[in-house]
């Protein structure tokens, strides 16, 4: 099955410019909002990544993390839509972030550091909880079919972990 890359994906505007330091043409592709703090996911002509930061320092990013796209013999299929690469991190004591990152989707866990699951999302994704991690949410982000399969595939297996 073909998925659409994620470069051809509708781009959203936010709010205070949070990616005016990355390098090259960007595409926002989704926002989260949630209690404090926001979560933007992008792409651009060879990657994808994650921005997280607080309301009440937009500049001083919480968590940053960017992966290349991996070329056709590297990269894990974890999920359909692939090969994957991945980058994870942490942003304080309880923030934490995985990436695994495709030319059609994304495929991010994120742990805000705060109660509960976004208030607010925009841009193609599907936001879930983790299983028995209820502040951790999956988000998806490509087509309405790549997610639908990942999706799928998420709720018979168990999530990856660094």
């Amino acid at each position: 099955m073909r998925f659409t890359p994620l470069t051809e994906l509708d781009s959203i505007s936010v709010a205070g410019d949070p990616l005016a330091e990355v390098q090259g043409a960007v595409k926002i592709l989704a926002e989260f909002q949630y209690n404090q703090s926001r979560l933007v996911a992008y792409a651009n002509s060879d990657s994808c990544g994650i921005l997280a930061v607080t309301d009440s320092e937009p500049k001083g990013n919480r968590i940053h993390l960017v992966t290349k796209w991996p070329t056709e013999s590297e990269g894990s299929n974890t999920y359909p839509a692939g090969p994957y690469n991945s980058a994870s991190g942490a942003g304080g004591t309880k923030t934490w972030a995985f990436v695994l990152c495709s030319k059609s989707a994304m495929v991010i866990e994120y742990t805000p550091g705060e109660n509960g699951g976004p208030k607010q999302s925009r841009g193609q994704a599907t936001v879930t909880a983790v299983p028995n991690t209820p502040d951790t949410s999956r988000i998806i982000i490509g087509d309405p079919g790549a997610r639908r399969q990942i999706e799928d595939q998420t709720h018979r297996s168990a999530p990856p972990t660094p």
